[in-house]
């Protein structure tokens, strides 16, 4: 009865801490968030629990299939420069303007690869 009651427990434990990851927010969600930093949540939607609730639609709604498929190379160019891709572009040019460093925009890529 002992060997149940503390097999119950490490699963009770195991579920809670299966819980509390899944609460945790994504690394690099921070900068999407930020006012000061990306302010990406401004123009973007990404699934529910991925990041800041919001009903923007200026920009595409941001999928974890979709980035992944675009690839960390194009997604590091869309974020340095948008504008060499499309000058007629809203979204801000992140890197070139200083707004991200080069490791603030990989923190975002990480984030945009582990979107749902």
């Amino acid at each position: 009865m002992a060997g149940r009651a503390a097999l119950a427990l490490l699963c009770a434990l195991a579920g809670a801490g299966a819980l509390a990851a899944a609460a945790r927010p994504l690394p690099g969600s921070e900068l999407f968030a930020r006012r000061d930093k990306g302010n990406c949540i401004a123009c973007h939607q990404v699934a529910q629990g991925a990041g800041p609730a919001t009903r923007s639609d200026l920009g595409p709604k941001l999928e974890g299939a979709r980035m992944r498929a675009i690839g960390r190379e194009r997604l590091r160019t869309l974020l340095t420069d948008p504008m060499a891709n499309n000058p007629e572009t809203l979204m801000p040019p992140f890197g070139r303007h200083r707004i991200l460093d080069a490791a603030q925009i990989e923190r975002v890529i990480d984030y945009l690869y582990a979107l749902p």
